[in-house]
């Protein structure tokens, strides 16, 4: 038996697997992510989540979490949390960005991009990890829904002064954010108190937009898919053609089919772009199946 972890940002996922890998079980509980919950409240999800899936302690544990990156001071709070959640239980520890790519690519050599409120870029190749962009909404995170969101007021913006036409995304964005004048979306925007995630949430306005053919709309997505195709084809200089590539987070999944077509054309016939094979909690149990 094994078990997949995906502990990202705002939840946890748990899948318990047998040999083969089909889903014998699956939960999901609140976030373990050590920068939002207390050491001791990260042990107790974990713990009562392992316990409930496997209470006679025979599984092995992949488990990809949030925050294990850089910061050696993190990586050495998350490794104990997970050694006092897990006990006997053998485990092997992650990132969730790695675990995505491992169930992405079905544990093969390639790239995945991930695109939800932020964006990130990782390579995989003969077990070395490699990433690109991941910089933060304040520094970079280009092709994100927080990205496109910040665009899409900006050209309303434009549109309000007259730089630029105005077009249904001026209308969307007045009625969806319940603006009575134009001026409105800067009290509107105070409001938010530069919260990113509330700000990425606008993102689905630009894709109302879009399916009603609204060129800047589409335009944005277009500078979306260019700015993921560098990120792209920074990371596949170390590889050789086909090279397999995928793709995971909201964006996709929201306005798939406004960027995927840009990027498939940006990418050509070098690149192999597929939808992703399997989920992150099923990288995780890719990574515990080769645990002796």
């Amino acid at each position: 038996m094994y078990i997949g972890i995906d502990g990202g940002g705002t939840k946890t996922k748990m899948v318990s697997y047998d040999d083969d890998g089909n889903i014998c079980q699956e939960i999901v509980l609140p976030t373990a992510h050590i920068l939002s919950q207390t050491p001791k409240k990260c042990i107790e999800i974990l713990k009562a989540g392992v316990e409930q899936l496997d209470p006679q302690s025979v599984s092995k544990i992949g488990i990809g979490l949030a925050g294990y990156g850089q910061d050696k001071k993190i990586r050495k709070e998350i490794e104990d949390i997970c050694l006092k959640a897990f006990k006997n239980r053998p485990f092997v520890l992650k990132s969730d960005v790695q675990i995505a790519i491992e169930g992405a690519l079905d544990g093969q050599d390639g790239i995945v991009v991930i695109a939800g409120t932020g964006s990130i870029a990782l390579s995989l190749k003969e077990g070395m990890l490699q990433r690109c962009g991941g910089w933060g909404y304040q520094l970079g995170d280009e092709g994100s829904a927080y990205w496109i969101a910040k665009k899409m007021l900006n050209v309303f913006c434009q549109e309000v002064d007259g730089r630029l036409e105005k077009t249904i995304l001026y209308d969307l964005i007045k009625r969806e954010c319940h603006l009575v004048n134009d001026y409105d979306i800067i009290t509107f925007m105070n409001n938010l108190n530069h919260d990113r995630t509330k700000i990425a949430a606008l993102a689905y306005i630009n894709g109302l937009a879009a399916k009603e053919k609204d060129p800047n709309a589409l335009k944005i997505y277009k500078q979306a898919a260019e700015e993921i195709y560098k990120l792209i084809n920074l990371l596949s200089k170390n590889f050789k053609s086909p090279i397999s590539v995928s793709y995971i987070g909201g964006v996709f999944q929201h306005a798939g089919s406004f960027i995927i077509p840009h990027l498939q054309d940006q990418l050509g016939n070098r690149f192999n772009l597929i939808p992703p094979i399997h989920t992150p909690e099923y990288g995780a149990y890719i990574l515990a199946k080769k645990l002796r």
